[in-house]
C-alpha cells in the first residue's frame, strides 16, 4: 500500500467518486482546503482517508477500503497512516464522526465522546455542523497522552 496525497483535479475526481461508492460525504471535501490521500495497490487507488486541521486538532475524514481488500488491515494502515500526519502538524487531538466504523477506531484507542466535546474549532467544520448526521458517533484520540 503506498500513500500519496491527492493534488490533481484528475486524482480528486477519483477520490470523490470512490467516496461516493463507498456512501461517505464528499460534496463539501475541497482540494485546497483538506489534506487527501490515495492508498495505492500497483498504481490503483483502493483506498482513501483525509484530515482536515483545525488549529491543534484535526478531523478524519473520508477513510474508505474496497471491499475486495477489507479485513487485510488496510484500514488500520491508513489510520496510522492520518495519524502520524496529524502528529507531523504538531496536532494534540484528532476527532471524526462515524455510523459504520466505531469498534474499529475504538480498537484503534479512539473513545466515544460527545460532539459537545470535541474543540470548538472541529465543532464549527461542515462535518459536524450540516454534513454528517446526528446519529453519527464522535470519537476523540488524544495525541498527547500525559504520563
Amino acid at each position: 500500500m503506498t500513500p500519496k496525497s491527492i493534488n490533481t483535479e484528475t486524482a480528486f475526481v477519483e477520490f470523490k467518486d470512490r467516496l461516493g461508492s463507498s456512501k461517505l460525504p464528499h460534496e463539501d471535501l475541497a482540494l485546497n482546503h483538506h489534506l487527501l490521500f490515495g492508498y495505492y495497490n500497483q498504481n490503483e487507488m483502493n483506498g482513501t482517508g483525509g484530515l482536515e486541521i483545525y488549529g491543534k486538532s484535526g478531523l478524519i475524514r473520508s477513510v474508505s477500503v474496497d471491499e475486495s481488500l477489507r479485513g487485510k488491515q488496510w484500514g488500520t494502515k491508513i489510520t496510522l497512516h492520518l495519524i502520524d500526519t496529524a502528529k507531523e502538524n504538531h496536532l494534540t487531538d484528532l476527532y471524526l464522526l462515524t455510523e459504520t466504523a466505531k469498534d474499529f477506531f475504538l480498537k484503534m484507542g479512539f473513545r466515544i465522546i460527545s460532539r459537545a466535546e470535541a474543540s470548538e474549532d472541529v465543532k464549527k467544520s461542515a462535518e459536524f455542523s450540516h454534513v454528517c448526521p446526528d446519529s453519527a458517533v464522535c470519537m476523540h484520540l488524544n495525541l498527547n497522552p500525559k504520563c
